[in-house]
């Protein structure tokens, strides 16, 4: 009710003011006659209708003049409202100057874009008789000449700039609708930049805005420079269909073909060209060619529309709007080429085309949507489908690797206890399931006994295969060789057809009982550490080879030391220095070597746990499998 109030009431003042208006404003349309300054002759003119179409000819200077009546004393400021006109004038009030626009020859500049709005000084108004004149002067042969667009105005300075706000009003209103529906285009294309046809359209909105904003009165009211306002106003002209045919194009997911890009091409030169100074003449003479691009380019818009128009719906939206906006962009160019008065109509055929280009969006985008949850429950059910397959997948090779790990800890003996007369103990602990480290012994005789540990490259399935190869290899090559540096040749030369992308270290190590030496190879492989049954401090112990399985020409050396009651070997794979903490710092050789000093007095499988409750410490999750035994001699 509240509202159904105000509006009432604002139409109520409307009316008011109009009245006041029309009291107050009156139309100068007879009476008025020209004096051609060429000819010094003097004619009776009409006003409204420019100079040209009254028989003159361009370049044209002289002046308007009228006989105002003035029958009572004004009581408020006067003003004359002459609209634009082509091209420079200078306003006279019984001899006194009220208002000029642009430059008179020599220094011709024509102002023909901006509105001549005057006042007129009350103690110069005359009751009876008063002479108005207008002298202009017109250079351009493409424009009409003198007061061609309306009827000049007289009255109430206030009341005529109340009509002029109230003229501007209607054109605001567009301005700030298609300001609207460009922030609102832009907007959803930041956050949904799925097509580009909402950005397209956006540049068409805010072009109008830029194209439309020069022809308000109250623009020039603010003194802003006439010629950049003229640029502007050409410049978004031009580009305006660019922007509605990518719109289109964009919508359909078409490429412009060849034809559609030179004559986009084209516009966009003629856009740029009049962003710089031309002679009014030559700026028209571009406005012309542009109206023949227009004429090219209606028709492809329309071919295709119809291509699509059975296809999808927003085409047919499309299609009523470009419709609607070629008849009324029709209407203007025939009005501005016939009588040299825009009419503005084509902006209600815009604002058409507009609004059809957004219920269009929303079609394609309501589409998109529906396909998107359409496709989405369609991936919901196949990933539900997958997951399950994938699940029991899963538990088939959880139930294999379950098995391949059992299997796999069969193959690799368990090291406890006495194994020839020397004290031993083992640790093996994959990272997964399965892994890739191997170790294993062979007793020749009561008195000799061989170790070999190998580590393969990474872990899990692959490198528990090539483990299990070794196994089978060293089932064969171990009775055979006593020295470990022709087991490891051996070994060597069976592994090369199968490694490929992998390589493996191996370190071999002979105790001999009966002559008290223990005699050791070493390929690529961390060197055994040594602890001394006389106190000294554990060392690495020297050796070095070729990685086994990399070339067949591989020469392995063997190293040997004297055996002693109390001596103490460690062997073990990179998995325990090579372990990290949180901050990436390597468990390192230097706390093995702690490790192994400090228990020296523990037997070899707590030496072991403490070794193992130690790494895993340092490192709750590895990162390689775990392998090392202890040796000692008791």
């Amino acid at each position: 009710m509240l509202r159904f109030l105000s509006i009432c009431f604002f139409l109520l003042a409307y009316s008011d003011i109009a009245a006041q208006t029309q009291e107050e404003v009156r139309r100068l349309e007879t009476g008025w006659t020209f004096t051609d300054f060429g000819t010094n002759e003097t004619k009776p003119v009409q006003v409204g209708q420019g100079l040209v179409d009254q028989g003159y000819s361009v370049p044209i200077r002289g002046v308007y003049r009228l006989e105002v009546d003035i029958a009572k004393p004004a009581v408020y400021t006067q003003g004359i409202f002459l609209d634009r006109l082509h091209s420079v004038d200078s306003t006279f009030w019984n001899g006194k100057s009220i208002g000029s626009t642009g430059k008179f020859s020599p220094d011709y500049y024509p102002y023909w874009i901006s509105s001549r709005f005057y006042s007129i000084p009350t103690d110069s108004i005359l009751l009876g008789k008063n002479v108005l004149e207008v002298q202009i002067e017109c250079r351009e042969v493409e424009f009409m000449c003198g007061i061609f667009r309306n009827i000049p105005r007289m009255g109430s300075y206030e009341s005529l700039k109340d009509e002029l706000i109230y003229e501007d009003l209607r054109q605001l209103v567009f301005v700030s609708l298609f300001f609207g529906i460009f922030i609102q285009q832009a907007i959803s294309y930041i956050l949904n930049r799925s097509s580009h046809a909402g950005l397209y359209l956006a540049a068409t909105a805010i072009l109008f805005v830029t194209w439309r904003l020069p022809i308000l009165h109250k623009i020039h009211f603010l003194d802003w420079n006439p010629e950049l306002l003229v640029r502007t106003l050409f410049f978004s002209q031009c580009m305006f269909p660019c922007a509605i045919i990518l719109f289109v194009y964009s919508l359909f997911e078409e490429k412009p073909s060849r034809i559609v890009l030179g004559l986009l091409s084209l516009d966009v030169v003629i856009g740029f060209i009049q962003f710089f100074p031309l002679n009014p003449d030559y700026r028209f003479q571009f406005v012309y060619l542009w109206y023949v691009l227009l004429a090219f380019k209606v028709p492809l818009l329309i071919t295709l529309l119809a291509r699509f128009y059975n296809k999808k719906s927003e085409a047919i939206v499309v299609s009523i709007g470009a419709l609607v906006a070629t008849c009324f962009g029709i209407a203007d160019i025939v009005s501005d080429l016939a009588i040299g008065k825009n009419q503005y109509l084509s902006q209600y055929g815009i604002f058409a085309f507009m609004f059809s280009g957004i219920l269009a969006i929303g079609i394609q985008n309501a589409r998109t949507r529906n396909a998107l949850k359409n496709l989405n429950e369609s991936l919901e059910m196949i990933v539900g489908q997958r997951t399950q397959e994938l699940e029991k997948q899963y538990r088939i090779l959880s139930d294999e690797m379950h098995m391949a790990g059992s299997l796999q800890s069969k193959l690799i003996p368990s090291m406890q206890g006495d194994v020839c007369g020397l004290k031993v103990n083992s640790v093996y602990i994959p990272m997964e399931k399965i892994g890739g480290d191997y170790y294993d012994f062979y007793i020749h005789d009561k008195d000799t006994v061989m170790f070999l540990l190998c580590d393969v490259l990474g872990h899990g399935i692959p490198a528990a295969l090539i483990a299990s190869m070794l196994k089978i290899s060293f089932l064969e090559l171990g009775p055979k060789h006593k020295e470990p540096d022709r087991l490891l040749e051996e070994l060597n030369l069976k592994m090369i057809p199968v490694v490929d992308k992998n390589y493996i270290t191996a370190l071999a190590c002979s105790f001999d009982l009966k002559s008290m030496e223990v005699r050791y190879s070493v390929m690529g492989h961390p060197n055994p550490i040594f602890v001394s049954g006389t106190g000294h401090a554990p060392v690495i112990l020297d050796g070095k080879g070729p990685i086994l399985g990399w070339r067949k020409e591989a020469k392995i050396q063997s190293w040997k030391m004297n055996l002693y009651q109390g001596d103490r070997y460690f062997f073990y794979t990179d998995g325990i220095t090579e372990a990290q903490n949180s901050y990436k710092e390597l468990f390192g050789e230097s706390r093995l070597l702690e490790l192994l000093s400090d228990g020296r007095g523990l037997e070899p499988k707590q030496l072991n746990k403490k070794i193992l409750d130690s790494v895993r410490t340092y490192s709750p999750k590895l990162s390689d499998d775990l392998t090392f035994f202890t040796v000692e001699m008791p």
